[in-house]
């Protein structure tokens, strides 16, 4: 079955593809060069935060993997403040 970080990267995916197809219905009204130029910066933004959600989901639970609850417990260590 899916595991919760499975749904959750399912349900970011599915979000991500409304933001794109909410972004090329505003630029279909408008096909100026300069509303393409910012549908596809905002397409390249979005994928560069796909990438970098997944590598640090993905980063997580190969720790969790390997050091099990242990790393949840050292991880707490950093929610005070460091002096």
């Amino acid at each position: 079955g899916e595991t919760g970080r499975e749904r959750e990267r399912e349900t970011e995916r599915e979000r991500e593809r409304e933001r794109e197809r909410e972004a090329d219905r505003m630029a279909a009204r408008c096909r100026s060069s300069k509303c393409t130029v910012e549908r596809n910066g905002f397409k390249r933004e979005l994928d560069t935060w796909r990438h970098k959600l997944i590598n640090c989901v993905g980063f997580e639970s190969i720790l969790e993997g390997i050091y099990g609850p242990l790393l949840l417990r050292d991880l707490n260590i950093f929610d005070g403040e460091l002096y």
